[in-house]
């Protein structure tokens, strides 16, 4: 007897879409064995070694073999391990990092709003550049110490449509239910650090058709995901040397960010340019590539998210 999705073309097409090719396998084994071969998720990459995973990265890029739309697919969701970032020129003009189009970065750029561009000049004042020109993106000081640091388990989680009826989760919803992009940091014994934002999947905005008009379908993508801090906090479970704090619960930390007053400088994206079945890549809006895997199963050597999600 015929499958249902041999009589249907679209359920076909998705099916296959769906089962990488084994060209689209051997590029992310390619990728996969590069990245194991430098440390601190990337920080001790050689420029041989960022030459070749960025080539392994346009491989997979082109190849066609990702989800298409993969910011509106459901496998998307879940929980990532970070496991590679770009560098990018430490930029002294703009030491707490900056956004591709010029602006601060959003947690970065409290400490510009409460000490001034002078003060956060001031701070970066240790650090060297290559050249005088302003590099197009950079990362914070912040971000590039904790992602190269390989005893922290650094992760993803997102959170988009409705695990009933599939939809779009509602920004109504409050933040145990609506749409939502966590960025996660566990260390220690039981210790991590929660970043979480609303997020919201970028559509074909008015500007966006008006660019691609007169494009077929195929050269666009759903790709992007817009999200805005609102909650974040330390649980810190055990302390120096693992000893466990007095108590029977964690003791939860609120992180000393006020997002209800940054506005924009509280927002971000992060547009996926690549995303398998258990590979992602994705950029986000400080110019950073990231290379994530799907968490593996707790009995496989995963580490779980410690809350709900």
């Amino acid at each position: 007897r015929a499958s249902a999705a041999a009589n249907d073309p679209e359920l076909s097409a998705a099916s296959s879409e769906t089962r990488p090719s084994p060209e689209t396998k051997d590029a992310e084994a390619v990728l996969l064995a590069r990245l194991r071969a430098v440390s601190g998720r990337g920080a001790g990459a050689s420029e041989a070694d960022e030459r070749s995973i960025a080539d392994a990265v346009t491989v997979l890029e082109t190849s066609g073999g990702g989800l298409r739309d993969p910011a509106s697919r459901p496998e998307i969701e879940g929980t990532w391990r970070l496991l590679y970032t770009s560098k990018s020129k430490f930029d002294k003009r703009n030491p707490l990092g900056k956004r591709v189009d010029g602006t601060k970065p959003g947690l970065e750029g409290l400490f510009a709003t409460l000490f001034g561009d002078e003060a956060a000049k001031t701070m970066a004042d240790g650090f060297s550049t290559e050249g005088s020109g302003l590099a197009s993106s950079s990362s914070s000081p912040i971000q590039r110490t904790v992602t190269s640091l390989e005893q922290f388990t650094i992760q993803q989680a997102i959170r988009l449509f409705d695990k009933q009826t599939g939809a779009p989760r509602k920004e109504s919803a409050g933040q145990d239910a609506d749409a939502r992009v966590d960025q996660i940091v566990q260390f220690g014994n039981g210790n991590f650090l929660r970043l979480s934002a609303k997020a919201n999947v970028v559509d074909m905005d008015t500007s966006r058709r008006s660019k691609d008009a007169g494009k077929d379908d195929a050269s666009r993508s759903i790709s992007r995901i817009d999200f805005a801090f609102d909650l974040a906090y330390f649980e810190l479970a055990t302390g120096p040397f693992g000893i466990k704090l007095p108590g029977t619960r964690p003791a939860r930390v609120p992180y000393p960010v006020p997002f209800s007053l940054l506005g924009d400088e509280a927002k971000g994206w992060l547009e996926t340019s690549y995303l398998g079945k258990d590979v992602r890549i994705s950029r986000g809006n400080k110019g950073t590539t990231f290379i994530l895997v799907r968490e593996a199963e707790e009995a496989n050597g995963g580490a779980p998210l410690p809350y709900e999600f």
